[in-house]
This record gives C-alpha cells, sequence and structure tokens, in this order.
C-alpha cells in the first residue's frame, strides 16, 4: 500500500474512502510522491474516451490540449454543454474522463434521486468552477485535481418545477432538498475517486467537490 503523509493527514489512493488522522510523520519527499501520483490516471483518457463520451446522451465540444509553466496540463478536454437531461452552467472545462464519469452519475444517481425524493426531474447543474491553475488549498504548492480540469465544485441544483437545491442552504436543512443533497453524496463516493462534501472542510461549506484524480477520498 502506497500512502502519502501530509500535514497530519494520511491519504491511502488504493485503499476507497479512507482518511485517517495521524501523528505526522515523514516518508518521502511529499512534491516527488505527488507529482508521480498526478501522473497516473486510474481512469483512461485518451482519444478511445473521447469517442465513448460520443456514444453517451451528451452536448460537448472537444477543446485543445494546453499546459501552463506552473505545470498545469489538460489533456483531452471537452466544453461539456449537457449531460443526459441535465445542462450544465457555461459549458465547464472538463477532461474527457470527468465529463464520461459525470454522464454516468447523472444517468444512475442524480436523476433517480432527483425522481424518488423529489418527485421531479433535475434540469440544470450548477457549479462554481471546474479548471484552474493553482495548488490544493490545504497544502500550498501541491497542485489541485482543478489544475488538470479532473474536478467540478458543484454548488446546486434547478428542478424541472423550477425550484433551487443550493448546498450551503440545503445541506444541513431537515427536509426533501437535504435528503436529496444527502442521497447523491452518499452516491458520489462510489462514482468519483475524491467527493468532499461542507462537512469535509471549511473550503467546501458551498459546494460538493467531485474529481477522479489518483487520490481516494470520502468526506
Amino acid at each position: 500500500m502506497l500512502a502519502i503523509i501530509l500535514g497530519g493527514w494520511i491519504l491511502a489512493p488504493d485503499l476507497p474512502h479512507k482518511r485517517l488522522l495521524m501523528s505526522f510523520v515523514s516518508i518521502k519527499p511529499v512534491s516527488t510522491i505527488i507529482n508521480r501520483l498526478q501522473q497516473i490516471s486510474p481512469l483512461p483518457n485518451n482519444a478511445e474516451c473521447l469517442v465513448k463520451l460520443k456514444r453517451q446522451d451528451v452536448a460537448f465540444r472537444p477543446q485543445a490540449s494546453f499546459s501552463e509553466p506552473m505545470g498545469c496540463n489538460v489533456e483531452h478536454a471537452v466544453r461539456l454543454a449537457r449531460i443526459g437531461e441535465t445542462k450544465l452552467d457555461n459549458a465547464p472545462l472538463l477532461t474527457c474522463r470527468m465529463a464520461l464519469q459525470l454522464s454516468k452519475f447523472e444517468r444512475s444517481t442524480l436523476q433517480p434521486n432527483a425522481k424518488r425524493i423529489l418527485g421531479v426531474r433535475i434540469k440544470r447543474l450548477k457549479h462554481i468552477g471546474t479548471y484552474n491553475c493553482r495548488s490544493m488549498r490545504q497544502y500550498q504548492g501541491l497542485l489541485s485535481q482543478h489544475a488538470f480540469a479532473n474536478a467540478i465544485d458543484v454548488s446546486g441544483f434547478v428542478l424541472d418545477d423550477g425550484r433551487v437545491i443550493n448546498v450551503e442552504k440545503d445541506w444541513n436543512g431537515a427536509g426533501s432538498k437535504s435528503r436529496f443533497l444527502e442521497a447523491i453524496a452518499s452516491s458520489a463516493c462510489r462514482s468519483f475517486h475524491v467527493s468532499v462534501t461542507p462537512d469535509g472542510d471549511v473550503n467546501h461549506f458551498n459546494h460538493f467537490h467531485w474529481d477522479v484524480g489518483p487520490y481516494r477520498s470520502c468526506n
């Protein structure tokens, strides 16, 4: 088992949904391990992925690959405008693998739970960002999965009947909106490699973070 110890937290990429608090121990230079792991893709992101994405009920535009001096690198990316029946605000930039996983999640989890708990379907997914060439907020100097367009920060949903679900306002509520958010947060742990809710830390007070990077974490 490969483990990374960061400022008192141990992240175990090969153990899904485990994040254990431990006393700080140095094992290897963290930057060396992180840089290597960021080049390991648990889900294929290549031309074949784009072929698979075209077979889904989605609307997207392929984007040219690019990199930035800081080390941010985006390959086989798309502007994703729609997944199934759900439109995405501002057609966010995402890697093909993240777009494909999000499409599967909309079909298998978002819409079934919306129908079961709320009685209607989701019309729009609201987000506050995907690609952003920056470090992780907790660990400055270590690139976030946003730096590879592997992540999306979901802030809410608009339903067919016009109701709006807001992660910040409804996460700790007691009604059907809160039950819906709890249901999809639980399922997101199985669909994405990292799933963070407002319970995770102060940086996620108003959104869900989902990504398909090399780490495994759910909180």
